[in-house]
């Protein structure tokens, strides 16, 4: 198991991602820099992805300073409770207890296809 949220389990859900055959068709095209970011536990850095054409193609933690297309950020128990299902991705976005940063418009085409990452992150075995 890998501890929830940490560069390793980015990695696995990587691995999950681009095997991921609905994944691979929802994200088809999108090519995008995206920090995951937990905003209440320092032993946490964020994380940046970067995906292109829907491939996950590299993990990483953030460089200090270093800015990205998107972002996804909120405390470490909303993104344990989307995890375990307890609370759908979506909504923890659209009331704001997960906030999203950069261009709606944009990141809406290709909404069900971070849909789907959300269900792909909660497949890989974590340790909270």
């Amino acid at each position: 198991m890998v501890r929830f949220l940490s560069e390793e389990y980015f990695k696995h859900v990587q691995k999950v991602a681009n095997t991921d055959e609905e994944f691979q068709i929802k994200a088809r095209g999108f090519t995008g820099s995206f920090t995951f970011k937990v905003t209440d536990k320092e032993d946490l850095p964020p994380i940046y992805v970067m995906f292109e054409d829907g491939k996950i193609t590299e993990v990483r933690e953030l460089k200090e300073g270093e800015e990205t297309d998107y972002a996804l950020e909120g405390p470490y128990e909303i993104w344990v409770k989307v995890n375990k299902g307890e609370l759908d991705g979506a909504n923890a976005i659209m009331t704001r207890q997960l906030r999203f940063l950069g261009s709606m418009s944009s990141i809406i085409r290709y909404s069900k296809a971070f849909l789907r990452l959300f269900t792909v992150m909660s497949e890989v075995e974590v340790e909270y």
